[in-house]
């Protein structure tokens, strides 16, 4: 039986993670909702914005990155952001492959985002999600996250 593991983020698995983002956050981005709402921006997809900050993420901190494999294909994808001046790591992207979505991958992506924070030596993990994210909403306080605030995003055609 093949064994879902998670390890470091290599620059090969770049296009797996990018195809995983846009398959993935669909209903549950800003990017998406902006689309919905009032169509193509600046004539891109919401799946283009949103890879581009993916990508964005991989090529700065691509060392905080962490990725689910499962018999050597990438499944899933956590990108992490360290702030030592914070003393806080910030979980920015989780998403995990629609075929291989409530297995596990994850669970264990943030559990290694977490136990990455610690031997960074941080004192805090910070996660956001949207509202319409059930799925986030359930699961991160299984891990002792704590909702401590709701923002509104609005935006307007000039």
């Amino acid at each position: 039986m093949a064994e879902l593991r998670v390890r470091d983020y290599r620059k090969a698995d770049c296009a797996a993670v990018l195809r995983i983002t846009a398959e993935s956050f669909e209903g549950f981005c800003m990017d998406y909702n902006m689309e919905k709402e009032f169509g193509l921006i600046a004539g891109t997809t919401w799946q283009e914005r949103k890879r581009e900050g993916v990508e964005y993420d991989l090529h700065r901190y691509a060392e905080h990155t962490f990725v689910a494999e499962l018999d050597g294909e990438v499944v899933g994808y956590v990108s992490n952001r360290v702030l030592p001046e914070q003393s806080t790591g910030h979980i920015a992207n989780l998403a995990v492959s629609k075929e291989h979505q409530s297995r596990g991958a994850g669970k264990l992506l943030i559990q290694r985002s977490l136990d990455y924070f610690r031997e960074c030596g941080l004192r805090y993990a910070r996660i956001e999600t949207l509202e319409q994210n059930f799925k986030g909403r359930k699961l991160y306080p299984s891990f002792g996250f704590k909702e401590i605030g709701r923002q509104i995003f609005y935006l307007r055609k000039l």
